[in-house]
C-alpha cells in the first residue's frame, strides 16, 4: 500500500478534529491546575507573613492606659485599653520605629521600650513603658 501524504481523507479530517479539540482541552485542564495551584500559594503565603511575628509587647502607659503590641517585620497590630484595634504600616522615622494609618492621623511610635500614640497631632497614650 501506498500512502498518498498530499491526500486528505476521513481518516486524516477526524484525526485533525481530535487534535485540535484534543489540545484546547489540554490547555484549559492545565490552565485551570495553575490558577488553584496559584490560590493555594498566594493564601499560604499572607498565612506565613502574618505568622512571621518579631516580638508581642504590653506598654504600660499615663493614666492607666495601655497598648498590646505585636510586631512583624514592617507592621504592627496594636489593641488599645480602650478597646480599639489597629494593624499599622511601618513608615519612615528619624528615629525609633514609627507606624501610621494612610492620613497619618493614627501614629504609633516606638523606641527601645518606650512609645506613644498621637491621634491628630494630640498625644493620646503617653509615657508608655514595657510592662514587666
Amino acid at each position: 500500500m501506498k500512502i498518498n501524504w498530499n491526500k486528505k481523507t476521513r481518516f486524516s479530517g477526524i484525526l485533525a478534529i481530535i487534535l485540535y479539540v484534543g489540545t484546547f482541552a489540554f490547555a484549559f485542564y492545565f490552565g485551570e491546575q495553575y490558577g488553584e495551584a496559584k490560590a493555594v500559594l498566594s493564601q499560604t503565603s499572607e498565612t506565613q507573613e502574618d505568622s512571621n511575628n518579631i516580638i508581642n509587647a504590653t506598654f504600660v502607659c499615663d493614666e492607666g492606659k495601655e497598648i498590646d503590641a505585636i510586631f512583624f517585620d514592617n507592621k504592627v497590630q496594636l489593641s488599645l485599653s480602650d478597646e480599639r484595634n489597629f494593624v499599622l504600616p511601618q513608615n519612615i522615622s528619624a528615629s525609633g520605629a514609627r507606624y501610621t494609618n494612610e492620613t497619618e492621623t493614627f501614629v504609633f511610635w516606638n523606641k527601645g521600650d518606650t512609645a506613644f500614640i498621637q491621634e491628630n497631632d494630640i498625644t493620646t497614650y503617653d509615657n508608655c513603658l514595657i510592662k514587666i
